[in-house]
């Protein structure tokens, strides 16, 4: 054999035998990582140093004391893509048995073709050892990829068949704080994922999240056990390292009016200032400032935990004067605060409670001035079942969802008696009044059909179906939406009637926030105060029934804890003295059957108004939600 053919032998099996690099995360991310242009507003070459807070996460990954590494985050700050950076690592340096948990299995399919696909395709090492997703004998599927030594697995929470078979030395899950509470019927979705890493004694477990709400955030509670680590900047005035949050942020402001003569306010420039020292730095000084991670519980370390916590003021791809219009466009509506605090303060969001003093709800009431006031748009009703009566509530819908309690009654009767039913038909069929003497007929009534005369309110409902009565449950899952699910019962043979089923648990904490809601606008909550009836503006409506039993009834429920399945969960208890509640549920009914109408009010107001609609206004009209066959309705 020619010596130079041995050389090119000798060359061969040396480069074979040469051990595979041991890299840390972001080191095999810096020299193999590509980004691509799906997933990615900068594709190409990864750099840790575009957003230097992710090295430490990534790095944990290969730390073999620590065995659990947790993120609490806010939205953009690619915890995504340091995910996807650990299985990269790992299934091309060290392979081994990889298990990704999302929400639900059509996020994990999701996920696996638009994050993990691309970055297999555009990161050669990747390419060169993950097998062909469409080769027939690659057994490689979308939530199955096989590679030399290993396979990745993608699961849902919501499915245990994904999460209770095959051992596991790296668990990631994302979004933890979206998962639920069993999958299926096999417990907490984490524990039962973790049972399948106790043969291995190098692995690790990442859990990464945005927070919900304080007090039930798994994902809060994970970061308190670990180390607590805060990505903080220094101040380049005193040389102080600070957690930068909204607290410390300054604005520069205007107000401006539209078209329409609304006060606007726009956030020209932002601003820190530092806590300590009291001078103030522009978003660019401050980005340029040197920063690192400070531990607040360093001894969770014996327990093999880091916890990091990164908020919006570190991305690089999040503009801090977005950020604070955004904060002060919110301010006022829960709704969107707890958006803003979760997604780009990465904060749990705390619900501030402003009515527990009745007196400050009874206050509240306001005179109307007729039966209708000017802003009520749509009227809509709701009932609640009881052995004994009905119990129904009118209200009126404006724009931002502006409510107004318009009457709130109780048909006393057994409720399978003819006389009970056609008292509430005489107020759900008549025309309220505005001032002027137009009115409005109720659009659409939900009636709660779970009780004992659930039979009844079927008959009822089938009988007044062109009059969109409509019957409703609960949903049974804790965190369903406010409109869960449409379907068919049938009520007489060959004649079906619509169901709703509802998302009470959502609804209640909708109520709840705007309950906290104390200027009169969008989502705000109106109340009437009756005149003495000699002085009412109208016999039927002289007692509105908004009295302080009316408002026990509505504050009847909080949140409290609850231990299911070894966690902590907050359910809505009832902690009043008396138990009645009907005013909330009927609250919760009525927000839902707006809903499930959605008004166009920008139009309503138009018609109201005798004004045309422009054609603009059509095209910023959100595509109307239809809910099968109650969609015929009164919009």
């Amino acid at each position: 054999m020619k010596k130079k053919t041995i050389k090119l032998f000798q060359h061969i099996a040396a480069q074979a035998l040469r051990p595979l690099p041991n890299l840390t995360v972001s080191d095999w991310a810096d020299q193999y990582r590509m980004l691509s242009s799906e997933s990615s507003a900068e594709p190409g070459r990864w750099r840790t140093d575009r957003a230097p807070y992710q090295r430490d996460i990534m790095d944990a990954f290969t730390d073999l004391r620590i065995r659990r590494v947790v993120v609490m985050s806010c939205s953009q700050v690619g915890k995504s893509d340091i995910m996807n950076n650990v299985i990269g690592r790992f299934a091309h340096l060290a392979p081994a048995p990889i298990l990704m948990i999302q929400p639900t299995v059509d996020m994990a399919q999701d996920y696996s073709k638009s994050r993990i696909a691309p970055m297999i395709r555009d990161t050669k090492a990747l390419r060169d050892i993950f097998r062909d997703v469409k080769s027939r004998e690659s057994g490689n599927t979308i939530l199955s990829k096989l590679f030399p030594g290993g396979r990745l697995i993608m699961g849902g929470a919501n499915s245990p068949a994904g999460l209770a078979s095959r051992p596991i030395k790296i668990l990631l899950a994302d979004e933890v704080d979206r998962f639920p509470d069993s999958a299926g019927t096999e417990g907490d979705p984490v524990d039962l994922a973790a049972k399948r890493m106790t043969t291995f004694w190098d692995r690790t477990m990442g859990l990464f999240s945005t927070p919900t709400n304080a007090g039930e955030s798994r994902i809060e509670v994970e970061y308190m056990d670990g180390t607590q680590e805060e990505w903080q900047h220094q101040c380049p005035n005193c040389g102080e390292y600070h957690l930068l949050t909204h607290r410390d942020m300054t604005t520069d402001k205007e107000t401006v009016k539209d078209g329409r003569k609304k006060e606007h306010t726009h956030v020209k420039s932002v601003s820190w200032r530092c806590p300590d020292c009291g001078f103030s730095f522009s978003e660019n000084e401050m980005r340029r400032q040197p920063q690192k991670y400070v531990a607040k519980n360093p001894t969770a370390i014996r327990n093999h935990v880091r916890s990091f916590f990164v908020n919006c003021w570190a991305s690089p791809w999040i503009s801090w004067t977005d950020v604070m219009q955004e904060w002060v466009d919110a301010q006022g509506d829960p709704e969107r605060e707890k958006v803003v605090v979760n997604t780009r303060f990465g904060e749990p969001y705390e619900h501030v409670r402003s009515y527990d003093d009745i007196d400050k709800l009874l206050a509240r009431r306001e005179p109307y001035g007729a039966e209708l006031p000017d802003g009520v748009l749509v009227l809509t009703a709701a009932v609640d079942v009881q052995d004994n009566r009905l119990e129904y509530e009118i209200v009126g819908w404006g724009e931002g969802e502006e409510c107004w309690g318009i009457k709130k009654d109780i048909i006393l009767g057994v409720p399978d008696t003819a006389a009970v039913w056609k008292f509430l038909d005489e107020q759900l069929d008549r025309t309220y009044h505005y001032a002027d003497g137009t009115g409005l007929t109720v659009s659409r009534t939900f009636i709660d059909a779970g009780g004992h005369y659930g039979e009844s309110v079927y008959r009822y409902c089938l009988a007044r179906f062109a009059r969109q009565r409509v019957a409703i449950l609960g949903a049974t899952s804790r965190d369903a939406p406010i409109i869960h699910k449409v379907a068919k019962i049938t009520v007489l043979p060959g004649r079906t009637i619509p169901r709703v089923f509802i998302g009470v648990n959502s609804a209640k904490q909708y109520i709840m926030d705007r309950l906290a809601i104390e200027v009169p606008g969008p989502k705000y909550l109106h109340f009437p105060l009756d005149k003495p009836e000699k002085d009412s503006i109208s016999g039927i409506l002289w007692n509105r029934g908004y009295d302080e039993i009316y408002f026990k009834g509505l504050t009847a429920e909080e949140k409290l804890p609850e231990k299911r399945n070894g966690r902590i969960i907050y359910k809505w208890t009832n902690v009043a003295n008396d138990h009645r509640n009907e005013p909330l549920d009927l609250k919760v009914y009525n927000l839902a059957c707006m809903m499930s109408i959605d008004p166009d009010f920008e139009r309503l107001k138009a018609d109201k108004d005798g004004e045309p609609i422009t054609k603009k206004s059509k095209s910023t009209r959100r595509k109307k939600v239809r809910y099968g066959v109650i969609k015929r309705g009164i919009e």
